[in-house]
């Protein structure tokens, strides 16, 4: 079904599952972190960005604990034990899928090195391109929203196959304005974003966060790629590939 554009001045994507494959956010991406974030540590802590990460991934650490989630210890005593029991948090972190935000930032750090080192190159499905390319011929401004922290979403768009994708991008948004699931983000969005909330397209493939973008205003479509299993409602228009919105 085409999605009807008048009205429409701006749309949201979401990454994981509607631009990029769940494989390389989830194998690729989250591999790539696990395997390197002692290294990372241990080269970097003395930088303050680092510095501060690795005092709200032990704040994190201590609340999970708290509650009987935490895996491991966290000793502070010696430094390189600190180092360790931060990197097997962050590993147990990325395990369960944490949309932790210290845990978010330092992957964007590690995804960075990758990236500039070529080990790492962003992926988007082929329909990617080719739909961007349309909406900006259409003067439809575009944005990202995703869990990943804004560096890491600019650091996938910016090295795919297909060239740098962020030029058709004003904006990319993490959850340090809010949750996904939360309608209250999709409205602080379309405050940064400087429009009314019912001009906004956003696409995703999760129901919970369609459903948050519609409660706030937001016209919303849910993307349903091949082969990704996901919950789906009839009530929602569904679409497999970018291209279907034209």
């Amino acid at each position: 079904m085409r999605v009807e554009f008048a009205g429409i001045s701006a749309v949201l994507f979401d990454i994981e599952g509607t631009t990029t494959p769940l494989e390389f956010v989830h194998k690729t991406l989250f591999s790539y972190a696990g395997e390197r974030v002692e290294d990372f540590l241990k080269e970097n802590s003395s930088e303050k960005q680092v510095a501060h990460l690795l005092d709200m991934l032990e704040k994190s650490h201590k609340d999970n604990s708290s509650s009987g989630k935490s895996p491991h210890a966290w000793p502070t005593a010696d430094f390189s034990q600190k180092i360790d029991s931060a990197a097997k948090y962050v590993r147990w972190l990325i395990s369960v899928d944490s949309k932790d935000p210290a845990l978010k930032e330092l992957q964007g750090l590690i995804w960075e090195e990758g990236y500039r080192k070529n080990q790492l190159h962003g992926e988007v499905y082929p329909d990617v391109p080719e739909a961007m390319e349309k909406l900006n011929v259409d003067g439809i401004k575009m944005a990202i929203y995703s869990s990943g922290s804004a560096l890491a979403q600019r650091l996938i768009f910016r090295s795919t196959k297909y060239g740098d994708l962020t030029k058709y991008l004003t904006g990319f948004f993490d959850t340090s304005v809010g949750p996904k699931r939360d309608p209250k983000s999709y409205a602080n969005i379309a405050g940064l974003l400087g429009l009314p909330n019912g001009e906004i397209l956003f696409l995703s493939d999760i129901l919970e966060e369609i459903a948050a973008a519609r409660a706030s205003g937001l016209m919303a479509v849910q993307v349903l790629r091949e082969g990704h299993n996901t919950a789906k409602d009839t009530s929602f228009l569904t679409i497999s590939s970018l291209l279907d919105l034209f």
